[in-house]
Formats: structure tokens, sequence, C-alpha cells
């Protein structure tokens, strides 16, 4: 390596976007190991990753994964630790366990709570000035009885768990006199009710430190993995959404990797719906000439890294079945058929070409963890990695 060159320590490597990371350190002469707890991830044959260390799921032993993550750093000299899926959460409760060599790119887990938490993100979005939907919240079946009669005017709405992710148990109730659906409500698992915007989604994705937006994309959701995951990547420009964005992060003073949905109306107005503050698949947007790895690596250094106009990116598995199956009428049809034309797939490489593959053994382990858990395949892929809020 050069002496420019750092080893970094990338966790989540499930995900296409640790995989999309891990290529791009590699390719600009980094160093990259990756840990998981899963045994057969995406990572654990490229040829970006230098090792893997299997490690236990920080949802069940968070002790066990922060004790594994620590000693990795010691053992390798790691420069740079950058969660990428909801064990992001885990490590903000513990990243105090590691040495000051080692930059880790997560906030503390009371400054990452209010983003994740969906009430509690609709109160910090209208305290920085933004306009959000209506949203109440429930902790008991009375309360959100309540809520329902007295909001007759406000339908549709939407029903889901302020903790939550990829859109699952998410309920749309178009007018008073439709049912509401069985709901596991408690102080343990508060619901949110929420006014229903009409317009498009937009995601966005930010890297920032010390309040300052150093990497940032914008891509408009069109086909998804049910209710809610994008599968398709077109960066666009939207001036507006980078300057909320900035300025939501100066005002916070945020450091770390940040992902926004939004929903713009007809009119143009934007409404900021929940954050996921860890990596998303905007990450794909970014190219090996962007050098996004020196935002990680030098962020005090940094200028805004934006992603290059014309790039399309797909998880082309996605759009041969959810994205297919997504398609309701000719113009549809027209766009699936242009886009998977167009866009090239995120975890195939001809120069890395073993991920693809794994990746079907990734699926036949979720398919077996859904059947185990009686979940949904989506819900069986963050099983042993998401926060619901637990201390």
């Amino acid at each position: 390596m050069s002496t420019d060159a750092k080893t970094f320590l990338l966790t989540g490597g499930r995900a296409p976007c640790t995989l999309e990371l891990a290529r791009l350190l590699y390719h600009a002469g980094h160093r990259v190991i990756v840990a998981e707890s899963l045994r057969h991830h995406l990572c654990r044959f490229s040829r970006a990753v230098a090792r893997n260390v299997h490690v236990p799921p920080p949802r069940q032993d968070p002790d066990g994964f922060l004790s594994s993550l620590a000693e990795i750093v010691n053992q390798e000299k790691v420069n740079v630790l950058i969660p990428t899926c909801e064990e992001v959460f885990t490590l903000a409760r513990g990243s105090g366990r590691f040495p000051d060599h080692c930059r880790v790119w997560v906030e503390p887990i009371e400054r990452l709570t209010p983003l994740h938490n969906k009430w509690t993100f609709i109160q910090e979005a209208g305290e920085l000035g933004l306009q959000t939907p209506m949203t109440w919240m429930a902790a008991s079946h009375s309360k959100l009885t309540e809520i329902l009669r007295n909001i007759n005017g406000k339908f549709p709405i939407i029903l889901k768990p302020v903790y939550s992710r990829f859109a699952a148990e998410v309920y749309l109730l178009r007018h008073p006199a439709q049912p509401c659906p069985a709901l596991s409500v408690s102080p343990e698992k508060p619901w949110i009710v929420q006014e229903w915007i009409d317009g498009r989604q937009i995601c966005t994705y930010s890297l920032a430190f010390e309040g300052k937006l150093i990497a940032h994309c914008a891509y408009r959701t069109t086909f998804t993995a049910g209710k809610g995951s994008s599968i398709l990547f077109t960066p666009i420009e939207h001036p507006q959404l980078l300057k909320h964005v900035e300025e939501w992060m100066a005002s916070k003073k945020y450091t770390g990797q940040f992902s926004f949905d939004w929903i713009e109306t007809a009119e143009g107005k934007l409404y900021p719906i929940e954050c996921n503050p860890r990596a998303t698949s905007g990450i794909h947007c970014f190219g090996e000439s962007d050098r996004l790895d020196q935002a990680f690596a030098r962020p005090e250094t940094a200028s805004l890294i934006l992603p290059q106009a014309g790039v399309q990116r797909m998880l082309s598995l996605a759009m041969w079945s959810y994205g297919l199956f997504s398609v309701r009428s000719f113009s549809q049809w027209r766009n699936w058929i242009k886009s998977l034309l167009a866009a090239q797939d995120v975890v195939f490489r001809w120069r890395d070409p073993l991920p693809f593959i794994c990746q079907f053994l990734l699926l036949i382990y979720f398919w077996k963890q859904s059947r185990r858990h009686q979940i949904s395949m989506l819900e069986a892929s963050t099983y042993d990695i998401e926060w619901n809020g637990e201390y």
C-alpha cells in the first residue's frame, strides 16, 4: 500500500451498498476488511476485500459484537471503521471502546435515536422549520382508537411502527370506514399515525463531518422491493433538497452517513418522511472517479462530492422479480425494459464476479430464516442486526 493508503473496516457485508463501498475503497488503493455475523455474505468472496471476519450478531450479542470489532481494530491497526447497516446503533452505544487511532463513523446513540425513531424524527424536522406531515403517536390501543376517531377529515392516513424498515408493517387507510388492521400496539412498540402526502418519493444519501456536508446524492424512487427499498438508482440534481440537507447537518453538527426519504408534491413542496442514519443504496450512484474514499479518510479537508450525471444502477435480481411484478401498465412495462437495458447491475462485475454468485446463497439463507421465524425475506435480512430502541 502507498503511504496515503489506509486500512478500512466495514460492517454489514451482506448489503450491496457495503460491497459497493468496499470496491470503491479498494480501487482507490486502500485495504478493506469486512466484519459480518453471517458466514455467507456478498463481500465474502470479493477480490476487493483483504480479510473477512465472522463476528457475533449485534442484535443478540451486542457486547460480543463490539469486543470482536475492537479486537480486529487493534490487530489490523484499522484507521477507519464504517458501519453500513443497522449495526450502526450497536456501534453507537459502544464507540468509546475503540482506540484513538481509529476513526469511527458514528454519532453517539443519543444523537442517532431521534433520527431512527419516526416520531421524534418528525419533531426534529419541524423544529428546523421544514414542512412535515401531520403525525400522531399511539403507545396503546385506546390511544390509537382515540386518534383515528378524531381525525376523520385527515384521510387517507398511514400507520407504521415507530421503529421499522423497508416499509414493513405499513398500512394505508384511505377513508374512515376502512377497518383498522389488528396491530400490536404497546409502550414497547408504539405506532405513528401520519397524514398521507400525495407526491413522488425522493431519497437522499449524505455524508457529513462535524456539520459540514462532504458527499451527497438524490435519486427518485421508481421501482422498489415491496413497498419500500429502491432497486433502481439514477442520481438527479435537486438544489432545494441539497440546501435542506446542508442546513440540517449544519444545525446539528452531525457526523456520519444520513439517508432521508422525502415526498415532493406536484406543487414542489418537500416533506421529510423518515431517516436512516446509515449507508443506503444512494452510495451506488458514486463511481471510482468521484473518490468517495477521500471523504471518509480525510473529512477535515474534503470538498463536497456529488455523483456524475448519467449514472444508472440497479439490483438486477430485484428488477427481474419485484420490479417486473410491480408493472401495471404498458408505460410502466416500457420504463422497466428501458431501465433494465440501460442500468448496470450493482453486484456483478467482470473483474469481481463471485459476489453475484454468492447472492444466491444469501437469498437461500434469508428464505430459510423467513420460514423459521415466520417473517418476510426482507425482515429476515435484518433479523440479527436491527435495532428497535432497546438499551
